[in-house]
């Protein structure tokens, strides 16, 4: 089984950095790095795991969470109606499923007004700033997603507190996805592609 790995910065996965593929942060860097990827893996029969953090509004830091749907909303910081695109994820039953709210920006009080915010809460679990071009790279190449995160914070922190609870927090991501890993691995032999 070949499997591409895929997080925004290695702060996020520790010790497992050498099989992964670094995208960024946001939505543009994520755009350049899958073009890269997929100019020389379009042809492989691959999945797509995308690992990292997330902010959520009620979740405790530390939980591991599987990604069972993406919604991209767009850079709008006004309160128009917006017409999100939707995506549904491969989710795994052993780790708590997870809607997701992928975004161009850091989701906090000080970037969306409280109402958006509420409204939005009231939708997703979890949210993050790469996600919706990794699954829309994964849906146009007919690829398989996979997805686990892990909650780093509650929407109340600034990327340096933000950056410190990642560090901190890769190891215990990395431990699941060894584990998923080593699952995989007992049913036939993985590459990773890079």
């Amino acid at each position: 089984m070949k499997i591409a790995l895929f997080a925004a910065v290695p702060d996020e996965v520790g010790s497992f950095a050498d099989h992964v593929n670094f995208t960024g942060i946001g939505r543009e860097n994520t755009t350049r790095a899958m073009v890269r990827f997929m100019e020389k893996y379009k042809d492989e029969d691959f999945v797509m795991l995308n690992v990292g953090s997330v902010g959520s509004h009620d979740l405790p830091v530390g939980t591991i969470l599987s990604v069972c749907e993406i919604i991209s909303g767009s850079s709008s910081f006004y309160e128009e109606k917006m017409l999100p695109s939707h995506f549904g994820v491969y989710a795994d039953n052993q780790v708590q499923k997870a809607k997701l709210y992928s975004s161009d920006c850091f989701v906090s009080p000080e970037v969306f007004t409280e109402k958006y915010l509420e409204s939005v809460k009231s939708k997703v679990d979890c949210f993050d700033m790469e996600s919706s071009v990794l699954i829309s790279f994964a849906q146009d190449y007919g690829k398989k997603y996979v997805s686990y995160k892990i909650v780093s914070d509650n929407l109340d922190v600034d990327i340096e507190v933000w950056r410190q609870r990642v560090q901190n927090l890769s190891e215990v991501l990395i431990a699941h996805i060894q584990q998923v890993m080593n699952e995989l691995g007992q049913k036939e032999e993985i590459e990773f592609l890079k």
